[in-house]
């Protein structure tokens, strides 16, 4: 059997096996399980007392210049912070899939980290909020799938951990069963070595999942001929 077939055949069951709900895909297997705000705070804490009121400026000045493209003004602030995750935005929010295929994908498609391992995590929360109306973003750790407020959330089957961010100072402690024992079900995590991962961007563009069908319109187009060109080594 070929080689990378056979670690997505290894990869899909162990995906079966861990019976989770979630996956998460990281380029790179060091990375704790934080959302990005955690790691962008690091470049502006001189200048607030929190890492909420961080996140808080961001938000505000997402919402004011994103107007000529879409009035956010009336969507509730959980909204505010999807559409802000999904264009590049930090936020407290922790990106997931229900489809540990595309996880996988997440776990590989960044070429310039193919010399480190990736991971795809797999998680499997304590309770769910079931509708947006129900978040509570300064309650404890929770997870929730969005109503669809945007096309990718759609594409990429998406569903979200929010981490509750201090109001003074920036500590935010990773997604682990220690941490957050009532709120952990289960938590794995699958390896994906640094060798394989052009091998399994190829297979995966094969079964359908690629730039162009994980970011719908041209930019995802783009991107995926570009990849698909090159023979998937960009």
């Amino acid at each position: 059997m070929d080689e990378k077939i056979s670690l997505i055949n290894r990869y899909l069951l162990w995906a079966e096996a861990c019976g989770c709900e979630m996956f998460r895909g990281q380029t790179n297997a060091a990375w704790p399980l934080q959302p990005s705000i955690v790691r962008y705070a690091d470049h502006v804490r001189d200048r607030f007392a929190s890492i909420a009121e961080v996140e808080q400026r961001l938000i505000a000045e997402f919402e004011k210049f994103a107007l000529p493209f879409g009035d956010l003004r009336p969507a509730s602030y959980v909204e505010k912070l999807i559409h802000a995750q999904h264009h590049g935005l930090p936020t407290r929010l922790l990106d997931w899939t229900s489809n540990p295929l595309k996880a996988l994908y997440f776990a590989v498609d960044n070429p310039d980290a193919d010399e480190v391992d990736g991971v795809v995590a797999a998680f499997s929360p304590a309770y769910w909020w079931d509708n947006l109306a129900q978040v509570k973003l300064e309650a404890d750790l929770g997870t929730f799938y969005p109503e669809l407020v945007n096309e990718r959330v759609g594409a990429q089957e998406g569903c979200f951990t929010s981490f509750p961010l201090p109001a003074r100072g920036f500590d935010v402690l990773p997604l682990a069963a220690e941490h957050d024992p009532e709120r952990v079900a289960r938590l794995d995590a699958f390896v994906v070595p640094a060798a394989a991962k052009r091998d399994m961007r190829r297979a995966l563009s094969r079964f359908g999942i690629n730039p162009r069908t994980i970011y719908p319109g041209l930019e995802g187009v783009a991107r995926w001929v570009r990849s698909k060109l090159a023979d998937y080594a960009v």
